[in-house]
């Protein structure tokens, strides 16, 4: 299955938007079509960047929804060519497996690239359309060959404004939110600190924290990890041995596993 053509598995169509368009028009389109990023077309380029989430996260400011009640997400007025990342990756259609699209993540420390020529673009894999591919193969590679350890934590009852600082010290994507008992309950990421802007820095982490999470046994197979984080739509799978924390598991880990498995 990782030895099949990228179209197998990939999502179509590819949602774009032109380079000239406001941010704010592009945030809608992003919601609308509930991808987590854009093509950007420049004039005769018709993939000259792209426009992720994370780039409006970069640019634009979190505030309380007064209507909602909610947390929103407040972009600049600029256009989104101020805005979009200039790379984009790309595979060819013809003959390029999901294992070498898997590779090509990882290389450029990606979660999609997108199957495309020059003068069209036919489609966008990501980590998780990889890890479907993962799941047809049975890939049984363990939980324990793919996580990164150690593992940051911070206690749920910590405030937001520590949690930010252990996340910028420890340089690292996310840190796993713990209860009094040690067991994971949420995860803060980069995304969540950006997010965390709407609430008090003295407000409890547990607040702004994510629930995208599954947990996973170290000896656990990719493929059933993988079934399981694409049915809840989760992020992460927080590795854990004898109810302690031993490791944690993403998207890029699982390209990793496409690349190196073989039955």
């Amino acid at each position: 299955m990782l030895d099949r053509p990228v179209s197998y598995y990939m999502s179509t169509p590819v949602f774009s938007i032109a380079a000239d368009a406001e941010l704010v028009t592009a945030q809608q389109r992003l919601e609308q079509h509930r991808v987590s990023a854009l093509l950007v077309q420049d004039g005769a380029d018709p993939i000259a960047a792209v426009l992720s989430r994370a780039d409006l996260l970069r640019v634009g400011r979190v505030d309380l929804d007064p209507q909602r009640g909610g947390l929103r997400l407040l972009v600049p007025s600029q256009l989104v060519r101020d805005a979009a990342t200039p790379s984009v990756v790309t595979v060819s259609p013809e003959g390029t497996s999901v294992r070498e699209a898997a590779r090509a993540m990882l290389a450029h420390g990606v979660h999609r690239v997108f199957v495309a020529t020059p003068q069209h673009a036919y489609g966008v894999l990501s980590t998780r359309d990889v890890m479907r591919a993962l799941v047809d193969a049975r890939a049984s590679t363990s939980m324990a060959e793919l996580m990164t350890s150690p593992v940051r934590t911070i206690a749920a009852t910590a405030t937001i404004e520590q949690a930010v600082s252990a996340l910028r010290d420890a340089q690292v994507v996310g840190i796993v939110v713990t209860d009094a008992a040690g067991w994971p309950v949420g995860m803060f990421t980069q995304e969540q600190a950006v997010e965390s802007a709407g609430y008090f820095s003295i407000d409890p982490v547990e607040r702004a924290m994510s629930h995208r999470f599954i947990v996973a046994n170290a000896p656990g197979a990719a493929h059933h990890v993988a079934a399981r984080a694409i049915a809840t739509r989760a992020r992460h799978a927080i590795v854990m041995e004898q109810r302690s924390i031993v490791g944690i598991v993403s998207g890029l880990d699982f390209a990793r596993a496409a690349v190196e498995w073989s039955p």
